[in-house]
């Protein structure tokens, strides 16, 4: 286990300018493909928070969540899981989108994942832009707390770049867990705090424990750690058994990631 966990952890970090470089160029390519560019990193969620917000916002007359209206509420949770969604989905594909380099010359194949993980913080970035914004329009100004961001946007990248190294690896084992992934992320966004508070109120039977089920789900922690830095004025410190628990998960799923692809380092010519 300590020796996969060292072997990813080794690779990574000698790799680092590696890492920028792919993630930079890939990122590059997908601008070169449009003929607006950069302008659909900041379209795109901006088209889908404006949708969320049409239907659920305007159409379905949602309160506003405690003080705060829904448009900021939602936009700052979006943000977190602008990131975290296509860092999984296509981490599903990291390794596999990647055949032909690791055919044709020795490649450190663990450092894929993070590259993934590289080039979405950048689109994340760019939708913490539009974020800010709409958090000036709507009068929250920034404060200290804001800081909690950063905290929080690591939080987010250590865990789906767990998360990615053990996909990258289950896909390239069985081709349909890339599939599987997609459905299961449309159900998951509905799971989390992203588009409604995901908290059960006592007129619901068993609203304790369905309250406590919820928390278990990783991504809870990032998109309320998102809007507690903004809305709340509440540090990661105020809440030790999540945090806790949150590290202990991303460590295990981070562990078991590592340990595949230290099994399976030397036959994935074989699984292509």
């Amino acid at each position: 286990m300590f020796t996969s966990v060292k072997y990813v952890l080794t690779e990574n970090f000698q790799n680092l300018y590696r890492i920028y470089c792919i993630a930079k160029y890939e990122l590059l390519a997908d601008m070169r493909d449009s003929k607006f560019g950069i302008f659909w990193n900041f379209a795109s969620p901006a088209i889908q928070v404006l949708t969320y917000w049409l239907i659920f916002g305007i159409a379905w007359k949602r309160k506003p969540v405690g003080d705060i209206e829904y448009l900021p509420w939602l936009v700052v949770g979006y943000a977190a899981w602008w990131f975290i969604q296509p860092c999984i989905q296509s981490g599903c594909n990291a390794v596999f989108s990647k055949t032909s380099v690791i055919t044709k010359m020795k490649f450190p194949v663990s450092v894929l994942p993070a590259t993934i993980c590289a080039k979405e913080f950048f689109n994340h970035l760019c939708m913490l832009i539009i974020a800010f914004v709409t958090l000036l329009i709507c009068g929250h100004g920034p404060n200290l707390y804001w800081m909690g961001l950063i905290y929080y946007a690591f939080c987010a990248f250590a865990f789906t770049e767990a998360v990615s190294l053990i996909l990258s690896v289950l896909t390239m084992l069985w081709r349909d867990v890339r599939k599987l992934i997609t459905s299961l992320m449309r159900m998951l966004m509905y799971f989390s705090p992203v588009i409604w508070e995901c908290h059960f109120s006592a007129d619901v039977p068993y609203h304790n424990i369905l309250n406590f089920i919820m928390k278990l789900n990783p991504v809870y922690y990032i998109v309320n750690g998102y809007r507690d830095s903004v809305f709340y004025h509440t540090g990661f410190w105020e809440h030790p058994a999540l945090t806790a628990y949150f590290w202990v998960v991303v460590i295990c799923l981070f562990t078991a990631g590592c340990m595949l692809m230290y099994k399976f380092k030397r036959k994935f010519i074989d699984l292509i």
